[in-house]
């Protein structure tokens, strides 16, 4: 049996031939994940799976931890509501699917199959969040998105993907800015430094690589082992531009009305794939110091 386990790992591609042959022959060989039937997707295998079920535990207690506490939102979001928030839409719009039959009927409005839920969920932020006493609103959720992905690799891009996304709700800028920061060091960068021992780089994206529809954005950068650098978790500080497209706004303590400061913040399985590409050996094993 081990003498098995020797030849598949010989006939790996090395990784200075060929990096991205590599990864992909050590997903294979490990029986992490397949292709799915799709262009894109892909079938997350039991030990895959296992991985990223630990990784979720990891996450979930540090996410709850912070207070947030996880609710779920629809899978198909109305066209509608993307097209209210001009930059997002715009942002997304090469990456969406779009249904527009079901049950062997045309639909009365295109959906748009989730990939990612700021318009969704500011719906009913704007009818829970009422007054100073419902702040901070600290939701997140577990779940699939898709974004049509043209150069797809398995766990680092796929057309689907499993991940969360946190969605909070502030009475100040200052208060919203500060939790992003807090989940993108307290949760992401720890997660990622002292469960997944891989050193990263947070900071601030550049303008152009920033959300579309947030303020700021910051990220966690892994450096994979071919020198390229992976984005890991993102968390944004979307201001109160959602807000005042979807009329999200609280009664403050003077009784007045004002626009809640948002955040939103995810990690996908792309962790799995950039575990794989930042500590494994040239044999796909597990670098160990």
């Amino acid at each position: 049996m081990a003498k098995t386990k020797v030849q598949k790992a010989a006939v790996l591609t090395p990784q200075a031939e060929d990096f991205p042959r590599w990864y992909q022959d050590v997903v294979a060989r490990a029986e992490l994940a397949d292709n799915g039937p799709v262009r894109g997707t892909m079938v997350i295998r039991p030990y895959g799976y296992a991985i990223w079920e630990r990784m979720q535990a990891e996450l979930d207690d540090r996410i709850k931890a912070a207070g947030a506490r996880n609710a779920y939102f629809p899978l198909f979001i109305p066209d509608s509501y993307l097209r209210r928030e001009a930059e997002h839409v715009e942002g997304f719009s090469p990456e969406l699917a779009v249904v527009t039959h079901g049950g062997g009927k045309k639909l009365e409005e295109p959906v748009v199959v989730r990939p990612t839920s700021e318009t969704v969920i500011n719906v009913y932020f704007s009818k829970w969040v009422q007054s100073y006493r419902d702040l901070p609103m600290l939701l997140n959720q577990w779940c699939n998105v898709v974004r049509w992905e043209l150069r797809p690799r398995l766990f680092l891009r796929t057309t689907e993907f499993l991940w969360q996304e946190g969605h909070t709700c502030h009475a100040s800028e200052i208060d919203a800015r500060s939790y992003a920061l807090r989940i993108l060091a307290d949760v992401y960068e720890q997660t990622m430094r002292d469960v997944m021992a891989m050193p990263v780089l947070p900071g601030m994206k550049t303008r152009s690589e920033t959300f579309a529809g947030a303020d700021v954005s910051w990220t966690c950068e892994g450096m994979m082992l071919d020198g390229k650098a992976v984005q890991m978790g993102t968390s944004h500080l979307l201001g109160q531009n959602f807000a005042r497209v979807f009329e999200t706004q609280f009664l403050t303590e003077h009784g007045e009305q004002e626009f809640v400061w948002q955040t939103s913040w995810g990690v996908s399985t792309r962790l799995v794939g950039a575990l794989i590409s930042a500590s494994s050996s040239e044999a796909g094993r597990p670098n160990v110091m």
